[in-house]
């Protein structure tokens, strides 16, 4: 046996049709996040991340309030990843949401579905989470693995189509938030109203944040 041999790397999966160029962070808050990603930037299982993200090979992506759970399709099988998040307590929030209610102009956006640049400063918090505890099933000692770094890519491209993803992996959701300021959907009020022999209350803010439908070791 020599000890200096390594394997060769299985070979990159080829881009879905139409990505082979693909790049992603393509608005303010998606760049924002590919940024937070800066310090793996030459790192080359970043470079098959991005591979791996192009040709789709992320599953059952799905975004909880805090956290990321994902299966990659790798070259040996499918591995499961999970990412944690820094999440801000309810007191923090409480804050949040005060400041982000006293400014219309950043609800109206949000309503729209924008993330304004200047939210960070309003709130007096940054939503683009720059710490996290990642894993992933694979054999790989690395952190972030090619596996992590496709769920990483294939999250600034879901950020660029819904940028409110931001605050769920912050802990609240936009649905949560919205009925916290007072902005909650008149539709769902309306069985509740109807069961209780009321009339459904109206609520000004009618329209709604457009939506898509998405596709171990720890650090710290």
């Amino acid at each position: 046996m020599y000890w200096d041999h390594f394997p060769k790397a299985a070979p990159r999966p080829k881009p879905k049709p139409g990505k082979a160029r693909k790049n992603f962070g393509e608005t303010w808050w998606g760049k924002k996040w590919i940024e937070a990603l800066s310090d793996f930037e030459y790192d080359q299982r970043m470079a098959r991340g991005r591979a791996y993200a192009r040709a789709e090979m992320v599953k059952n992506f799905k975004v909880d309030e805090g956290s990321i759970n994902a299966t990659v399709k790798g070259s040996m099988g499918n591995y499961k990843i999970s990412i944690n998040f820094d999440k801000y307590s309810k007191r923090e929030w409480k804050e949040i949401i005060k400041k982000l209610g006293e400014t219309p102009i950043i609800m109206g956006k949000l309503l729209n579905n924008e993330m304004p640049e200047c939210i960070d400063e309003i709130a007096g918090s940054s939503f683009v989470p720059k710490k996290f505890n990642a894993e992933c099933s694979c054999p790989d000692y690395a952190n972030p693995c090619k596996h992590i770094a496709a769920v990483f890519y294939t999250l600034a491209d879901e950020i660029d189509y819904e940028p409110m993803l931001l605050f769920k992996l912050r802990g609240m959701s936009k649905e949560s938030l919205f009925k916290e300021i007072g902005l909650s959907d008149s539709k769902e009020e309306e069985p509740a109203a109807k069961k209780a022999g009321k009339p459904a209350k109206k609520n000004k803010a009618k329209r709604k944040a457009p939506k898509r439908k998405s596709g171990g070791r720890k650090r710290r």
